[in-house]
């Protein structure tokens, strides 16, 4: 206590208030290697007024919800203080207890550190302030320089660019709207978040109500009134020719950490994670594809194996669109489906659950399963037939009616868990067509979560901030970047093995390297949404390219041809790559191990119990490695067959069946079939010895009845029938 006194003292007599407003200085963006790229300044809208030009519920609104006590403390709020250092002391971020006083000294004199010297100085300039300076000049200050985005300095501009009024005629909604968007205007933009904005609206007209300043009765009918806030006119902070998406983002993440008055005026040298040689071939790949006027949107984002942001496009046109397509919901847009990209995430699923990509699965053009909700049809892409096949090649054709088999046994809530634990950040529909990629998602996300398979199973969030510096060359901020196990490194080194050879013979053929690369294609339905999402052991990359009306625009006719993963997003993911991976040296894909890779009943056992006996006597057939046998089980001796256990997944099964009372002497073959989708199969047999039996050859054992037996798959003898009805066409590859 008496260091914090002594402490206050030095700073009271050695720290002057300024006498005017300290220089701004413009913000630097750089790319990861020194080069500029944007410079952030403060050149928006600034209109000063007096403080009896702003219409009196401004100042209602302002002083209720941010600083209740304004008129009463002298710059400083002791019990806003103390709940502040407090939190600091507890480990977390230093928040609330700032007065109107304080916020003002903290715009005009000093930086957002967030630290507790800065925050003493902060006070105690607040005093001094508050000793030099009526109430009502700190309050037409405070409002003239304070940041409401839109690029609006104060509260005058601010009027004008969301209501096209003065500061004089706000009226109770606009101005509790306009009061809401001080902590953070990005994050409540009207156009873009309306949701939010009402929120912050809302917010402050309660706190109004609390204070006194509003009766409840007029508060509920404001909240009833729309924001009215006009449409956003685009704001240029940056050169719109070089990676302006990316600036974005970078310029909202800074904001969010420094505040706006830091970011605009603080001097501050910003180092990004992007390469503008590769953000350069990202554009052109684009534009060297999508040439013509009325193509669809396209959107791509690519990160280092460290998760940094090398590369960043999120749309063909800045100037015009509106929204952010590579980030989707965090971009002002929406989501888009992710088709048959989010296959890997269903097969990773598989394998942590211990199964195996040689697990056989019947492969129709369509297919009609039972569900929790109903029976459930699905078709492939152009209703082609594959027969019957394994999940490698089920992934390399993209085979929807076999990925609709796997996620009934897989649960599409531990495919959905998966995709969240490798990166996708989106709400996920818990249910069967999941495995179809009927979940909303963004490029960004995506990028993230292929880049876990390329890491060992490892999940690294991506950045676009390197690291920060003020301007007498401290270091204020640098990034690190956080990581957690999503998957077994197995489990990525099977799904990288899988996913080498959609690009090597599969429907990603288009997007082949002169190095290692695994990647999946993914087209909706009616060619929505068309996806290539790639990767090598050190680069991942994902091209999403559609129409911002989404499936209402089909893609069917694009250059002459219905646009599917395999065309266009796999041309511009192989161009983009090619230019960006120029300087690096090819590396190869870690092995799965062996056992993943083998045929899940190739080493099942069977044996019987008794392993001799009568005609007509009850044996016990006993085996393992059937976990694989999901359809169907079923023993058989003679004509003599087992009932049939379907939806079992135990490695280990029983059955119960009676020797036939005709049966001849001799040993007798008992049989294990096997059904995991394709067609019962038998998988393991051994023998039955019925008594009576003579030894004829030498080749003939009879006295060893408890052998165990292992065979190759024979032929299917019970193909699966289907009786559908309507027939919905599923996304394709």
């Amino acid at each position: 206590m008496l260091l914090g006194l002594v402490g206050f003292l030095a700073l009271w007599f050695t720290l002057k208030l300024p006498s005017d407003l300290p220089p701004v200085q413009s913000s630097m963006v750089l790319d990861v290697k020194g080069r500029p790229i944007a410079t952030f300044e403060q050149n928006g809208l600034r209109e000063p007024v007096k403080l009896d030009q702003v219409a009196p519920v401004v100042v209602d609104a302002l002083v209720s919800a941010e600083d209740r006590h304004f008129f009463d403390h002298h710059g400083i709020d002791p019990g806003g203080t103390v709940r502040a250092l407090w939190n600091d002391v507890r480990g977390n971020a230093l928040q609330g207890g700032s007065t109107i006083t304080q916020q003002l000294v903290k715009n005009s004199y000093l930086n957002s550190d967030q630290s507790l010297w800065r925050k003493a100085k902060e006070g105690v300039l607040a005093i001094k302030l508050e000793q030099t300076h009526d109430k009502r000049d700190i309050l037409e200050r405070y409002l003239n320089i304070v940041y409401f985005g839109r690029g609006a300095y104060g509260i005058q501009a601010a009027a004008h660019v969301y209501f096209n009024t003065t500061a004089a005629q706000l009226s109770t909604s606009q101005a509790a709207l306009l009061i809401g968007l001080l902590r953070a205007p990005e994050t409540a933009e009207p156009s873009t978040h309306p949701q939010e904005a009402q929120q912050r609206r809302d917010h402050v007209l309660d706190a109004m109500v609390a204070a006194g300043k509003l009766n409840a009765t007029d508060a509920s009918a404001v909240k009833q009134q729309p924001l009215g806030a006009i449409e956003r006119s685009q704001q240029t902070q940056v050169n719109p020719a070089v990676a302006p998406w990316f600036v974005d983002l970078v310029r909202q993440q800074a904001i969010a950490q420094f505040g706006e008055s830091a970011v605009y005026g603080g001097g501050l040298q910003i180092t990004t994670t992007l390469d503008l040689d590769a953000q350069k071939a990202a554009e052109d790949a684009i534009a060297q594809t999508l040439n013509q006027p009325g193509d669809p949107q396209a959107a791509l984002v690519a990160l280092d194996q460290s998760g940094a942001i090398r590369a960043y496009v999120g749309g063909r046109d800045y100037s015009a669109l509106k929204v952010d397509l590579a980030r989707g919901k965090d971009g002002g847009g929406s989501g888009r489906q992710a088709g048959s990209t989010f296959k890997p995430f269903v097969l990773a699923a598989n394998a942590e659950a211990g199964g195996t990509v040689k697990q056989v699965f019947a492969a129709p053009s369509q297919i009609t399963l039972p569900t929790a909700s109903g029976p459930w049809t699905v078709a492939n892409y152009g209703n082609e037939s594959f027969g019957a096949t394994d999940l490698i090649d089920g992934t390399v054709h993209s085979v929807n009616t076999v990925y609709a088999q796997l996620v009934l046994q897989v649960g599409p809530d531990k495919a959905a868990a998966l995709a969240h634990a490798a990166g996708i950040t989106s709400d996920l529909p818990i249910e069967p067509s999941i495995t179809l990629g009927t979940g909303e998602v963004s490029p960004m996300e995506m990028a993230d979560a292929y880049l876990t398979f390329a890491r060992d199973g490892q999940r690294v969030d991506a950045y676009a901030i390197a690291k920060v510096q003020a301007p007498d060359g401290r270091t204020i901020f640098e990034a690190k970047p956080k990581t957690a196990p999503a998957m077994k490194a197995d489990t990525a080194h099977l799904v990288d093995f899988v996913l080498q050879q959609v690009i090597a013979r599969g429907t990603g053929t288009a997007a082949k390297l002169d190095r290692p690369v695994a990647g999946k294609t993914g087209t909706t339905e009616n060619n929505g949404d068309a996806w290539f999402a790639g990767y090598t052991p050190n680069y991942a990359a994902v091209v999403w390219m559609g129409y911002p009306e989404g499936n209402s625009k089909p893609m069917d006719n694009v250059h002459g041809i219905a646009v599917t993963g395999g065309t266009f997003p796999a041309q511009i993911w192989q161009k983009f790559m090619t230019a960006a991976l120029v300087d690096v040296p090819p590396t190869k894909f870690p092995d799965p191990p062996a056992a993943l890779l083998a045929d899940p009943t190739n080493n099942a056992t069977l044996t019987v119990d008794p392993a001799t006996g009568d005609p007509g006597a009850t044996i016990t057939a006993k085996g393992s490695g059937f976990a694989q046998c999901v359809t169907g089980w079923y023993v058989t001796i003679g004509a003599t067959k087992s009932p049939p256990q379907s939806g079992a997944v135990d490695d280990q099964r029983t059955a119960t069946l009676t020797v036939p009372a005709d049966a001849p002497p001799g040993p007798q073959s008992v049989q294990a079939w096997c059904d995991s989708g394709a067609g019962a199969r038998v998988v393991a047999e051994t023998t039955f010895s019925i008594n009576g039996a003579t030894t004829t050859t030498a080749t003939t054992d009879t006295t060893a009845p408890t052998t165990t037996a292992t065979t190759s798959p024979k032929s299917t003898t019970t193909p699966p029938s289907s009786t559908t009805t309507t027939t919905t066409v599923g996304p394709g590859p």
